[in-house]
């Protein structure tokens, strides 16, 4: 019978005590948690309607600045009541909702959408100017009045 001597590389040493079931726990519960995290996060980066609201709020605020903009420049307004005619160095600009947009045509050509997702829109003649009311397809409404120093024809 032959007896090998004992090699100390097959021994585990004294602190080394391999993975406990008290560390598999552990490890387990904080995966569950990180998990746990994951359909709100998905839910969140699916979820468009703040981002798209805030959007929305963007287009308007650009749409009042460029209106506000040509009224000044313009030597005529004429408000139809879902349109406004501008006249500016003998152009005719024009301002409709055309499907679910609110359009800009010049001289009646041309398609600039100005705003998207609009349910309606109306133009009010009021004193010493117009006002801009918009509602988009999520019910939000939105009203500008913008002065106008040249006289407003109605029509």
């Amino acid at each position: 019978m032959v007896i090998f001597p004992r090699n100390d590389q097959n021994v585990p040493l004294q602190n080394e005590k391999g993975f406990t079931l008290v560390e598999m726990l552990i490890a387990f519960m904080a995966f569950c948690m990180l998990a746990s995290f994951f359909p709100l996060a998905i839910q969140t980066v699916a979820s468009h309607k703040y981002l798209d609201q805030r959007n929305q709020r963007l287009e308007w605020e650009v749409f009042l600045s460029q209106v506000k903009k040509e009224t000044r420049l313009s030597s005529q307004v004429t408000v139809l009541g879902d349109k406004l005619l501008l006249q500016k160095n003998g152009d005719t600009i024009l301002y409709e909702k055309y499907g679910s947009n609110l359009r800009r045509r010049v001289n009646y050509t041309g398609h600039e959408t100005l705003l998207q997702n609009v349910a309606s829109v109306r133009f009010i003649k009021t004193t010493g100017g117009f006002s801009i009311y918009v509602q988009d397809l999520e019910q939000i409404e939105y009203s500008a009045t913008i002065r106008s120093f040249i006289s407003l024809e109605v029509k």
